[in-house]
């Protein structure tokens, strides 16, 4: 287990306040909260930048999401019914789109290529009901291009696109059904691709590479699915489904899944310890398609965590070695490594140790070794 220390804390806002979400750029920190505010903070020190702070940037705000991969540019979404496009740099808001009838948004997504912004609705009472789902393209915004009315009954919880196919969404909803959809389709009936049952309420849900896509309950129930191929010959494998993950993996409540340095790691906590984990998701090797299975003896630690209360996002940054965190305590903390070189966090090595990326490494020396005494023990000719 490796561990993670904080090396800045911000200031604390209001009693009461949570951080609900957090952007990072190579400079700054952008969060919202549930004071309807926006703020940009420096990287480093977490202090508010001169400039820093949108009042009332939504009439309860809900939703904070990438537009551009530097971040610099952004969206929020809120109960209002807006999507709000924001330039860092400037502090100021430009396009906006307005849903149909100023229906409350719970969910948003941009697409990789930046054409296409996702907004998912709130049902305001108990479900079922009409819970839509609207595709907006951006360089025309004034109506959505794709209406998805009827293939979810509750709130939209998690929207996402796929990695290398910025047509395919998926969505996620407390109705316990993951879908996915060709959004280059006319209409709703032609556009729903798969339909998944979690059976429980979705709090997060995403692809995890080209194929694999992961589904987290509101219960910490995490299971794995395949995305469905389009040769209806190819026989798909059963879902791979870890039940209530929280004991297992020590914690009392999971945060989200989350890439760190090109894996995959599932984010949890203990309010009565107070700690967040950071816990590898290993890929499926051989034979065994969906067979993912997390490491809990490569977990990293951040002790401390935000006290009693509630982490509600979580960014780490490779480059930087850096891990955001922001919680219900009305604070962004940053965390390093108590010994830089205890874990190598570079991209495409994940949540790894030095140790661990050594023992690799030996491994991998000792099959080549193996290999080239074969080749030299093999001359048939």
């Amino acid at each position: 287990m490796s561990t993670l220390l904080p090396t800045s804390v911000s200031s604390a806002l209001t009693p009461g306040t949570y951080i609900y979400g957090l952007l990072h750029t190579p400079t700054s920190i952008t969060t919202i909260s549930s004071d309807d505010c926006i703020r940009h903070l420096d990287a480093t020190t977490l202090s508010l930048l001169p400039d820093g702070l949108i009042q009332n940037a939504h009439r309860s705000v809900t939703c904070l999401e990438p537009i551009s991969a530097s971040a610099e540019t952004y969206a929020t979404a809120g109960r209002d019914g807006l999507v709000k496009f924001w330039d860092r740099r400037t502090g100021k808001s430009g396009m906006g789109i307005e849903s149909p009838n100023n229906t409350p948004l719970s969910a948003l997504a941009c697409s990789p290529d930046g054409r296409a912004v996702v907004a998912g609705t709130e049902l305001e009472k108990d479900g079922p009901g009409d819970a839509p789902v609207f595709v907006w393209d951006t360089r025309n915004p004034n109506v959505p291009v794709l209406l998805l009315p009827d293939s979810h009954t509750d709130t939209i919880t998690t929207l996402s696109f796929h990695p290398s196919h910025p047509h395919i969404l998926l969505s996620g909803s407390t109705d316990s059904l993951v879908n996915v959809f060709d959004t280059r389709k006319p209409d709703e009936e032609e556009a729903l691709y798969q339909v998944i049952n979690h059976s429980s309420a979705i709090h997060h849900a995403g692809f995890l590479n080209e194929t694999d896509i992961y589904a987290l309950g509101t219960d910490e129930t995490l299971s794995f699915y395949q995305l469905q191929s389009e040769d209806d010959s190819v026989v798909e494998p059963a879902p791979k489904a870890l039940g209530d993950v929280r004991e297992g993996m020590g914690l009392e409540y999971v945060v989200k899944v989350m890439e760190v340095g090109g894996e995959a790691c599932v984010v949890g906590g203990s309010h009565s310890s107070q700690y967040l984990d950071l816990i590898p998701l290993r890929r499926p090797t051989g034979d065994l398609p969906l067979n993912w299975a997390y490491d809990v003896g490569e977990r990293v630690r951040l002790p401390g965590g935000h006290g009693e209360e509630i982490v509600r996002d979580v960014y780490s940054d490779a480059p930087s070695r850096t891990t955001y965190t922001g919680g219900e305590d009305g604070s962004v903390r940053a965390w390093k490594l108590a010994d830089a070189d205890e874990m190598d966090v570079s991209e495409g090595d994940g949540l790894q140790s030095k140790k661990a990326k050594k023992e690799k490494n030996r491994d991998k020396e000792e099959r080549r070794k193996h290999k080239e005494k074969k080749k030299e023990r093999f001359k048939p000719y």
